[in-house]
Order: structure tokens, then C-alpha cells, then sequence
């Protein structure tokens, strides 16, 4: 379907935000139960604001759901006159919100980086004025989107006396904060790679993480789309206001949706991994069943058989031997010890 050919964008925003934010709700309890119960301390900083994007969330798409349902995202002829002004004021309201709602994010990636690399007191204070400007030019769009009309009522009801600025500055505003966040989202998705798979882990979780981490990428990507079509969207504004309104808040929402599920995922490792030891237990008695079943038959092993059992039993203890490794990403605070490994590396183990 062609942009602006939607009769309703309500619905499919009010859709498109409640899964999104549904998962976040699932993968955040994921990661609350993965910080208790497998670091066995309190939450940390990057948790909290964590939780904190979520409850940003919910109050925006509540507050875009109400706007929904007074008729916003269809066709502003199409509306009552008293829903329209319902519907342009909770639009105002929403929208204050909803530049949040990809903005915070930002301070759980530069928190989890911190976890990960534990990076000094330069590069951090590099990070967090990248953010705090980031706030700031977040602050100034939110606050200006409210008080651009005198009275600010004026904004959502033409029946009263009042006058407002041109819609260029709005414009402008919001085109230069959406470009500095694409920037953000591309520079903390690219920077932490090399540190990361310096790390001493098994390869394929520096990937893992690594990956995970750049789907700051995909964010960056939904920005890039987003100032693709903001002239449209005020071009649409300008003669139905209330028309293109949720699909450019569920296109804030999709971005701030992205950054969480980058930052979350590092921490759900201890969980992906306590699957996986499971899993491979099971196999593993099972197999040790039909062998013991074979063997009380009667049938025996021929030597190159017996030959691969040992090969593959050598394998699975291997794998359990690097599980210390796997852990040495500083996701939980623990005291640390360098040993040597049979090739002579440095392996850095939990001391619990």
C-alpha cells in the first residue's frame, strides 16, 4: 500500500504500538528475572532506565490510543467537529510523549556499554553529554510543540481567538532532533564493535553481542525513513491534521522499540545459555540411555564407534569448561580472576 493510501492510520498505529509494546513487556521481565536470579544483585542503573522507557511507553501509547478513538489517524472532514478538537488536543498531548519514547533508550545503550567495556572517565562523559544534548534538543521540540500557539488551546481549537508560529519552526525543530538521533543510534550501534570482539569469550558470542548491539542500526534506519518523509507529512498536516499523526508516532515508537530490544538482549545471555546447558543435558542423557540399551543387548561398539562416543563426550565437556568464559562481558558485578587456559590465553573466570 502507497503512503498516505490508508483510509485509517489509527488503527494500524494503535496495533502497530501495543504489540511493540507487549514485547518490550516480555523481554524486559526476561531481563529483570535474568539480572535477580543470575547475578544474584540488585538491578543496576541501565535496568532501571530500562523500566523507565517501558512506563514511557505504556503512557504513550495510551495517550495515542485515546487520540484513536476520538478520531485520530482518519480524515479530519470526515470528523465531528467537537471529536476533531479532541482529537488535534490529544495529539499535543501524545506527541510530547512520544519524542521520549526513542530518546531514552539512548542512556540504557550507553549504560549497558559501560557494563560491557567499562570504558573511562573521558569516553563516558563523551557518551553522556551525547545523550544529555540529545534530551535537550527533546525537550525543546516537546515544550515548543505545546506553547507554539498563543493561547496554546488555539493549537487544537480554532473557534478561539489566537495565533500561533509559522510551522516551519516546528518543522525544523523536529527534522534537526530526528537527524541527531539517526546519528546517535548509528554512532552507539558501530563504536562498541572492535571493543567487543576484543573480548575474552568464544567468538560466537562476540558476535552475539555485537549483533545485538547494532540493531541500533535498525533504529537508525526507521530516523533515516522518517526524515525521508517529514516534508510530506507537514505537507499533509497543513490541509488534514489529523490524518498522518499516528503513523509518524508509531514510527518514534518502532525506533525506541529497536534500541530497548538492543540493549536488553546482552542481558538475557545468562537465560540463552541456562537453555542451552538444559538442552544439552538432555541430549546427552539420552543418548547415554539408547547406548546403555545397546549395550545390555548384546551389540557392541566397534572401535572406530567407541572412538567417536569419546570424541563427542570430550566435546561436550570442552563446551561446559568455557562457560566461565563466556561470562567474563561484566553484565554482573562479580570479582575476577585470570587463569590459564590449556593454550596458555588468558581466560578471565567468576570467582563467586
Amino acid at each position: 500500500m502507497a503512503l498516505w493510501q490508508a483510509e485509517d492510520y489509527g488503527i494500524i498505529a494503535k496495533k502497530g504500538c501495543w504489540s511493540m509494546v507487549s514485547i518490550l513487556t516480555v523481554v524486559i521481565a526476561l531481563r529483570l528475572y535474568c539480572r535477580l536470579s543470575f547475578g544474584r544483585v540488585n538491578l543496576g542503573a541501565d535496568d532501571c532506565v530500562v523500566v523507565l522507557c517501558l512506563v514511557v511507553a505504556f503512557v504513550d501509547c495510551i495517550f495515542t490510543t485515546i487520540g484513536i478513538n476520538y478520531g485520530l489517524g482518519k480524515h479530519y472532514d470526515t470528523l465531528d467537529p467537537a471529536d476533531a478538537v479532541l482529537a488535534l488536543k490529544w495529539s499535543v498531548i501524545a506527541s510530547t510523549v512520544n519524542v521520549w519514547v526513542f530518546s531514552l533508550p539512548k542512556f540504557a545503550i550507553v549504560a549497558i556499554l559501560k557494563r560491557i567495556l567499562n570504558f573511562g572517565t573521558k569516553t563516558a562523559i563523551l557518551f553522556w553529554s551525547l545523550c544529555i544534548t540529545s534530551q535537550a534538543c527533546i525537550l525543546a521540540t516537546s515544550v515548543w510543540w505545546v506553547h507554539q500557539c498563543k493561547p496554546p488551546a488555539y493549537g487544537w481549537d480554532k473557534s478561539i481567538k489566537g495565533t500561533c508560529a509559522p510551522v516551519t519552526v516546528i518543522q525544523n525543530l523536529g527534522y534537526a532532533t530526528t537527524a541527531y538521533s539517526a546519528f546517535l543510534d548509528m554512532f552507539f550501534a558501530l563504536y562498541p564493535v572492535p571493543f567487543i570482539m576484543k573480548l575474552h569469550m568464544p567468538l560466537k558470542n562476540r558476535i552475539a553481542i555485537s549483533a545485538a548491539m547494532s540493531l541500533s542500526v535498525s533504529a537508525s534506519g526507521v530516523s533515516i525513513y522518517k526524515l525521508s518523509i517529514f516534508n510530506q507529512v507537514f505537507e499533509v498536516l497543513a490541509r488534514d491534521p489529523t490524518y498522518p499523526i499516528p503513523y509518524f508516532f508509531m514510527l518514534g515508537f518502532a525506533e525506541g522499540f529497536v534500541l530497548v530490544l538492543g540493549s536488553s538482549f546482552p542481558a538475557l545471555g545468562p537465560l540463552f545459555r541456562a537453555i542451552k546447558r538444559k538442552v544439552t543435558t538432555a541430549i546427552s542423557s539420552k543418548s547415554d540411555s539408547n547406548d546403555s540399551r545397546l549395550k545390555n543387548s548384546g551389540i557392541q561398539f566397534s572401535g572406530s564407534g567407541r572412538r567417536w562416543k569419546n570424541l563427542k563426550g570430550h566435546r561436550l565437556e570442552d563446551h561446559q569448561a568455557t562457560l566461565a568464559s563466556i561470562d567474563a562481558i561484566p553484565l554482573y558485578p562479580t570479582t575476577n580472576t585470570k587463569t590459564k587456559n590449556d593454550g596458555g590465553t588468558d581466560v578471565i573466570g567468576d570467582v563467586p
